[in-house]
C-alpha cells in the first residue's frame, strides 16, 4: 500500500511531429502511435534532471536517465490522450545507422548515416496523465519540453494536480480519450476506432537496455476520434479531473492505489 498518491493531468502542445520508435528495429521501423508510459516518464525525468544541470541523455551503463525516479517509486503510472483525431504520416530522414551495421564497418564514416522514410504522427494537442507518489516531481511536469526525440518539441499550457483519493470515481463506467490497459476494461466501444497495441510498461528493465517487457493497451487510432466508452472490470478504476475548461475521465489500474 502506498502513501499519498497525486493525480497529474498535462495538456501540452505539440510544435511539430512526434515520433516514438518501437526498439531493436530498423531505420524504416513502425511507430507507437501515441507516446508509451516509457516516453512519457523520460520526458518528466528530464525536466527533472534538467534543473540539476545535468543533460545526460544515458548514464555511463547505458540506463536512461529516468531510472531513478521508477527506481524510487515516484511514478507509478502514466498514460497519453487526445481530445481530437491525429495523424499519421512519413518523413524522409537522415538516419544513424552504425548500430544496425556489423563491427568492422564502424570505422567507415561514409556508413555512419543513411536516408530513411521513417513515419511520424501529427497533433495539435496532447494529454499526458502521471500517477505518482512524489509530489516534489509533479511539479517538473511545468519544465516539460519535449517528448520523445529531441526535435518533438513541446510546450505545457496546464498542469492540474489533485490527490488521488479526491479524484477517483466510484462509475463502473467512464468515457476516455486516453489509451488503456486492455486487462483493465471489461468492455470498450466503438472498437473499429480504436486499437490494441503492446507498449512498454514502467519496468525497471525497461530502462536499462535489457528485453522490452511490454502490456497490451487500446490506443485511439489515427484520423478519426472518438472517445471509448469503457466498462471497468475489477482490475479498473476511473479519475475524473477538470484541466482547464475540459473534463477529462481516465481508466487505470486498481492495484495503483494498493486495492
Amino acid at each position: 500500500m502506498f502513501g499519498e498518491l497525486y493525480a497529474v493531468v498535462v495538456e501540452v502542445t505539440a510544435f511539430g511531429p512526434i515520433a516514438v520508435y518501437i526498439p531493436y528495429s530498423t531505420t524504416s521501423t513502425n511507430i507507437y502511435l501515441l507516446p508509451p508510459p516509457t516516453t512519457l516518464v523520460g520526458a518528466l525525468a528530464y525536466a527533472y534532471k534538467r534543473s540539476l544541470n545535468n543533460f545526460k541523455e544515458l548514464d555511463e551503463d547505458g540506463s536512461s536517465q529516468a531510472l531513478e525516479v521508477i527506481e524510487n517509486g515516484d511514478v507509478l503510472y502514466a498514460s497519453a490522450g487526445i481530445d481530437e483525431p491525429y495523424t499519421v504520416s512519413r518523413s524522409i530522414e537522415k538516419v544513424y545507422q552504425h548500430i544496425y551495421l556489423r563491427s568492422e564497418h564502424w570505422k567507415r564514416s561514409e556508413m555512419a548515416y543513411t536516408v530513411g522514410v521513417r513515419p511520424i504522427i501529427i497533433t495539435r494537442k496532447l494529454y499526458v496523465l502521471y500517477i505518482v507518489a512524489n509530489r516534489n516531481i509533479a511539479r517538473y511536469s511545468y519544465g516539460i519540453t519535449r517528448i520523445g526525440r529531441k526535435e518533438s518539441l513541446v510546450a505545457v499550457d496546464n498542469v492540474e494536480i489533485a490527490s488521488l483519493r479526491n479524484v477517483v470515481s466510484k462509475n463502473r463506467y467512464c468515457e476516455t480519450g486516453f489509451y488503456f490497459p486492455l486487462s483493465i476494461a471489461q468492455e470498450y466501444s466503438p472498437k473499429d476506432m480504436w486499437i490494441k497495441v503492446d507498449m512498454p510498461i514502467l519496468t525497471k528493465e525497461n530502462f536499462m537496455k535489457k528485453s522490452i517487457k511490454t502490456e497490451k493497451y487500446v490506443v485511439p487510432k489515427p484520423f478519426a476520434f472518438r472517445k471509448a466508452s469503457v466498462q471497468l472490470s475489477e482490475n479498473g478504476i476511473a479519475i475524473k479531473m477538470n484541466i482547464g475548461s475540459k473534463t477529462i475521465e481516465v481508466p487505470i489500474p486498481r492495484n495503483i492505489i494498493g486495492g
